[in-house]
């Protein structure tokens, strides 16, 4: 088994380290993470600065492991079409330092990672451990690595076919916390006073991103509230964003006739 590893925390974050641990087992690891923190970049791509890739020391990896100056898409986008001396069978991001929950797909580095590895036509996991959020709380990195294990021995099982990205989330501190696993659809996840307001020390204001998230009224079935009850949430997802409710109504509404 071939295994493209990625996250947006970047290569020296634990959640990495422990992942690719967990993982080598299964076969060949690569590495290909971003040089420093990546958070909250979504699909973002560099276009107009080169990207350089730097070899770094990875044990999991050997010799097969690079830090790139660039965002988790970037890296597996690079990884896949420069550096890898042959196709992964599956690309995994993570496992992330706090949640990637309903409305967070949108902006997470750590899904993006995955849904490039997606777009390139690979089975794709985006690893979360909702356990810690701005640097509070501990993350549950074994459970979430074993279980990451499990699914990709199942999809070697099925000889990685079809083509699926899913997106993982596992709750509280310690193996013991979770309950079980539901599988969810995504939910909605908002927050409240995002930007804290602060001054420099000549008096001027600044903002920094400091929300605390809002996802107390999410139906049983989604992501949210699997992880808010204590059990590991996986949930499909893929690029298609159409509204298709929305198309046909709209196809009504201006009478357009196909």
């Amino acid at each position: 088994m071939k295994l493209l590893l990625t996250n947006d925390d970047g290569v020296q974050s634990l959640g990495l380290h422990i992942l690719a641990d967990v993982l080598k087992d299964l076969g060949t690891v690569y590495i290909a993470a971003p040089s420093r923190e990546q958070s909250g970049v979504s699909h973002c791509i560099t276009a107009h600065v080169p990207l350089r890739a730097h070899p770094v020391d990875f044990a999991a990896a050997g010799e097969y492991a690079w830090a790139i100056d660039g965002t988790p898409a970037d890296c597996v986008k690079l990884a896949m079409e420069k550096l890898l001396p042959q196709k992964p069978d599956l690309v995994i991001s993570g496992i992330n330092r706090g949640a990637n929950l309903g409305t967070d797909v949108i902006y997470s580095g750590t899904v993006a990672g995955a849904m490039e590895g997606y777009l390139h036509g690979f089975p794709a996991i985006a690893m979360s451990a909702t356990g810690i959020r701005r640097g509070v709380g501990q993350a549950n990195f074994d459970y979430a690595a074993q279980l990451c294990k499990q699914i990709c021995l199942s999809w070697q099982e099925r000889h990685f076919q079809p083509r699926t990205m899913l997106n993982v989330n596992v709750p509280g501190h310690q193996p013991q916390d979770v309950k079980g696993v539901r599988l969810t659809r995504l939910g909605w996840r908002w927050y409240h006073d995002a930007y804290d307001q602060r001054q420099d020390p000549n008096g001027r204001p600044y903002f920094w991103l400091q929300g605390t998230p809002y996802d107390g009224e999410d139906p049983g079935d989604t992501d949210v509230s699997a992880c808010r009850e204590g059990f590991v949430s996986i949930t499909p997802l893929f690029n298609d964003m159409t509204d298709t409710a929305s198309l046909q109504a709209l196809q009504r509404s201006f009478d357009i006739q196909d």
